[in-house]
């Protein structure tokens, strides 16, 4: 992994650079890491996602949300992220799950996979932040590799109207606007989720397992204790911060034809 992409990922999963090799165990209890793996199979439901279609799913992490995928629709998912730690977790709970006949995950630079050919039924970016630059910029890099008709997943978060942005978050945009840049192509917001109780019930069990996860491994790696204590602090403030202003959500949406 470049020092570029290993800041990258660490941004991604708000952690420092030297926890990532330690994620794994801190987040060992989550059944996911976003929360959103109901919501996400709800939606392609919804939008009628069919039986054995293709999804690339960039920023798979474990790969939770992909398997879950692959099996619901007996789709085939090809599953991208940036820290080899958590695709080789994927592989194997894949085989676990035997779907690794209809999983594959791969150690790489998601961005390289934007200039696959549009050959995809869904491409989903769950959980990952503004690693492709705005909501419009994201949303015309990830529609381009999927075909006319097929879906972008993608959850994120939106401010509360007429509420001043906190720190970190200076560029986040009401429901209105973040809604205007995903359909700027002219495409279709077909199904979304706005802060289901599921995300409070993963936020919750967030709240009660990771800290004592890092009392564990503050044990084993003392000389972490003040990234790890920094990391516990910001998964707090991140969840007070979705109690208001912030309001998580998932949206999915149909590409229009060329």
């Amino acid at each position: 992994m470049t020092k570029t992409l290993l800041s990258e990922v660490a941004y991604a999963m708000e952690a420092p650079e030297c926890l990532l090799p330690h994620l794994p165990y801190l987040l060992q209890d989550l059944p996911s890491l976003s929360g959103g793996e109901d919501e996400v199979v709800e939606v392609l439901r919804e939008v009628g996602f069919p039986k054995s279609g293709t999804v690339l799913d960039l920023g798979c992490g474990r790969g939770d949300i992909a398997i879950r995928v692959a099996r619901a629709f007996d789709a085939k998912v090809t599953g991208v992220d940036g820290h080899s730690p958590f695709i080789e977790i994927a592989r194997q709970s894949a085989k676990e799950a035997g779907l690794q006949h209809r999983c594959q995950f791969v150690a790489d630079d998601l961005r390289k996979w934007l200039a696959k050919p549009a050959r995809f039924d869904a491409v989903m970016m769950i959980a990952v932040g503004p690693l492709l630059g705005d909501p419009a910029k994201t949303m015309g890099l990830l529609r381009a590799v999927v075909r006319d008709g097929g879906w972008i997943i993608i959850d994120d978060g939106y401010l509360e109207d007429g509420v001043s942005p906190p720190a970190d978050y200076e560029d986040l945009l009401e429901q209105g606007a973040m809604e205007a840049e995903l359909t700027q192509f002219g495409d279709a917001i077909v199904a979304r989720r706005i802060g289901s109780p599921a995300w409070r019930s993963f936020n919750a069990l967030s709240l009660e397992t990771i800290p004592k996860r890092a009392v564990e491994l503050i044990e084993l790696y003392p000389e972490l204790k003040d990234a790890i204590d920094q990391y516990v602090a910001r998964q707090f403030r991140e969840v007070a911060l979705m109690d208001g202003p912030v309001v998580p959500a998932l949206w999915a949406i149909q590409k229009t034809a060329a």
